[in-house]
């Protein structure tokens, strides 16, 4: 005989606290009784036992371990609560506002998004960031992250095109800070994440000079922003190449300072090295990546879909 699980995962405003089970002594194979929490999941809705979870996790944290084939490690609380055993065959179901509500349905291993896609119906293909960039060493997201922002910026640069390249930089900026630190404005994900890892001194700059270059650059194609122009922070710039003395004795006198843009990508790369070590070092934040990167749009990943007539 085995005990297996009918698992409703609640949520509350897209949180779940709460996790609702009901238990059957089973006996045959891992298929049966599969087959028998299938037949019976919407009617044992109403009669589950539920249980608080001391921490409470977001559709879009479950979702990120469901990609890892680790979404199990959510129920333990309910595991310990109904002495469930380590591994114990469940099936488990969202409920919304009371009401069951899925679109596909899957085993407990990793989610592909190619066949999440297929049973959805999608029309077209996309390579699987998550997929693409794990090997027999493991995730490679040096070469992720290369692919989906530092090859722009190396085109880009390697043409000329240094105005385009530094916007591409700030947006590169903004999207590792994000992923990493989330949406956070007081004080910006953009200036804390620089802080923390790129080592702006050797290259005579800060933080938050960065960032008001990234808004004058981003939002206007310029380099005032609002606090610039207000002379609330220096007005900063950039060169390619060192700046000769003549050149750096005028901007003293209009009140502009220049750092050499390759300096700036070099310690943006060096810390980038060390963003990625931290996932080394506590891979409880790899989850988070997950959960954030899937909403990452790339050129390395476009989605192409096949259209009849054409």
């Amino acid at each position: 005989m085995e005990r297996i699980f009918n698992i409703y995962v609640y949520y509350d405003r897209e949180v779940c606290s709460e996790l609702g089970y009901v238990v059957y002594e089973h006996h045959g194979d891992d298929n049966s009784g599969a087959a028998l929490l299938k037949e019976s999941f919407r009617r044992d809705l109403s009669k589950a036992t539920r249980v608080k979870l001391k921490k409470p996790f977001t559709r879009e944290e479950y979702n990120a371990r469901a990609r890892l084939g680790e979404s199990h490690f959510l129920f333990e609380d309910l595991y310990r609560a109904a002495n469930a055993g380590l591994s114990p065959l469940v099936l488990a179901t969202p409920v919304v506002d009371g009401v069951i509500t899925f679109n596909y349905s899957s085993g407990m291993g990793p989610s592909i998004m190619s066949e999440i896609s297929e049973k959805l119906g999608a029309n077209g293909l996309m390579d699987d960031w998550l997929v693409k960039y794990t090997g027999e060493r493991g995730f490679d997201m040096p070469r992720l992250i290369h692919d989906d922002y530092f090859l722009a910026i190396k085109l880009t640069y390697n043409a000329g095109l240094y105005v385009s390249a530094m916007k591409l930089l700030m947006s590169c900026i903004d999207s590792v800070a994000y992923i990493d630190l989330g949406d956070i404005r007081k004080p910006p994900s953009f200036i804390t994440w620089l802080e923390t890892y790129v080592d702006l001194k050797k290259i005579g700059i800060t933080a938050a000079e960065v960032w008001e270059l990234r808004n004058g650059m981003l939002h206007m194609s310029n380099i005032n922003s609002e606090r610039v122009r207000a002379n609330k922070i220096r007005r900063i710039s950039f060169s390619v190449g060192v700046l000769p003395e003549s050149l750096k004795n005028a901007a003293v006198s209009s009140e502009l300072h220049y750092f050499e843009f390759l300096g700036l990508i070099n310690a943006f790369s060096d810390g980038i090295s060390r963003w990625v070590q931290t996932y080394n070092t506590d891979p409880e934040k790899f989850y988070k990546f997950v959960e954030r990167y899937d909403e990452v749009v790339s050129d390395s990943r476009m989605a192409f879909a096949h259209v009849s007539g054409i």
